[in-house]
């Protein structure tokens, strides 16, 4: 024992030195210390092709020795393409299209920040197919529409499958054949009355559907294909403020005013969020074509009692190309109404695509106050009558 002892004390500085050197020598040869050569991998960068169909394609590479390969990984830029390495082989799986095109993706080999390659993916189009389907909108299908309303059946109707050749669709209206007019694919409903309107695709796959409208009154408009956007930016890039589950400009469309559409009022913050004190805010409805209409009807918030988050005020622009706004009435004042009500408003009779509304007036008209940091709308629409 004695003699063990002896022997590491005698050694010990040895011993010392020998894992210190080993540690640097261990050190030494650390990937992250290591020179990647500009030639860090060998691989055929010739682009990957493919057919329509899809299906499995790989290829091999090799690295210098003083590259770690597992260190190699490879990503896609696309959601068709799945990307992975395997030893040294790159595996790309490569969904079936259905895209009439040529559809063209990158992905990259990548071992560090600055040693990347870029390797493009080109898969074939797809064959043209027949129509199979033609799926009517259901909010149109069967229901009662105001007179008036215009719709482009070309946007509303979808066409199956995604890679029909031709979806070109031909109309033919029966019944009440006065009750609407249709042209390329634009129609408008005329008079009261129920107007059947053979719907047919016109690629010879003899695919037809029948749409069933019931024009009637002066319903308001049906919204399928309408879109909003509000004036104001936030710092999360929305245009609204969330409250919930609710608060996007879509909210005004679903016909509960249980959902609406949220936005700070200016000067003030809701959730970390301002609008500026000089900011007039407004929101713009794009029905996808000219409308003839003459009023429009508006729902306050169900669910919250409170008037200062309601607007009490706005004025109305029209617009055919999205830019150029005329203003149609200003200073509409909005009226209390109870919860569940909805209200009608008549303006001047306009034809337009785009309608900006502005906020002009918000807060408590009975008492005053001015507390809450947000207002909301719960429904919008127009409507002629």
């Amino acid at each position: 024992m004695k003699h063990i002892r002896n022997f590491i004390q005698n050694n010990l500085f040895f011993l010392m030195c020998l894992f210190v050197a080993s540690s640097f020598s261990s050190c030494s040869n650390d990937d992250d210390t290591t020179i990647v050569p500009d030639n860090w991998i060998n691989i055929s960068n010739e682009g990957f092709t493919i057919g329509y169909e899809g299906g499995l394609l790989t290829r091999d590479f090799t690295v210098p020795e003083e590259v770690n390969s597992e260190r190699v990984y490879v990503i896609s830029e696309s959601n068709w393409i799945r990307a992975s390495i395997e030893n040294t082989t790159v595996n790309l799986k490569i969904t079936e299209s259905t895209v009439t095109q040529e559809r063209n993706s990158i992905v990259t080999l990548i071992y560090d920040e600055v040693h990347r390659l870029d390797i493009s993916v080109t898969q074939g189009a797809a064959p043209a197919a027949k129509v199979s389907e033609l799926l009517l909108p259901a909010s149109l299908h069967n229901q009662t529409v105001g007179l008036g309303q215009v719709f482009d059946l070309a946007s509303l109707i979808e066409v199956l499958p995604e890679n029909a050749g031709n979806k070109t669709l031909s109309y033919t209206v029966e019944g009440d054949k006065d009750a609407v007019s249709i042209e390329n694919g634009i129609l408008k409903i005329e008079k009261e009355g129920t107007a059947t309107i053979k719907v047919a695709a016109t690629d010879g796959s003899g695919v037809t559907t029948d749409l069933k409208i019931i024009c009637s009154g002066t319903e308001p408009f049906i919204r399928d294909g309408w879109s909003v956007a509000t004036s104001i930016k936030y710092s999360n890039g929305n245009g609204y403020v969330t409250d919930g589950s609710t608060g996007k400009p879509e909210d005004m469309f679903d016909g509960d005013a249980s959902t609406f559409l949220s936005l700070v009022k200016p000067g003030k913050s809701y959730s970390g969020y301002t609008t500026p004190a000089d900011h007039q805010l407004y929101f713009i409805i794009d029905m996808g074509t000219e409308q003839s209409f003459n009023y429009f009807t508006w729902a306050h918030r169900v669910g919250n009692n409170s008037d200062y988050l309601r607007v009490w005020g706005v004025s109305i622009d029209g617009s055919n190309n999205g830019e150029d706004f005329t203003e149609i009435q200003s200073n509409i004042d909005i009226p209390y109404a109870n919860n569940t009500d909805e209200i009608k408003i008549e303006i001047p009779e306009s034809i337009y695509r785009y309608i900006k509304v502005k906020l002009v007036k918000w807060s408590d008209i009975a008492g005053g106050s001015k507390s809450g940091s947000s207002m909301q709308i719960g429904e919008f629409n127009v409507g002629k009558k």
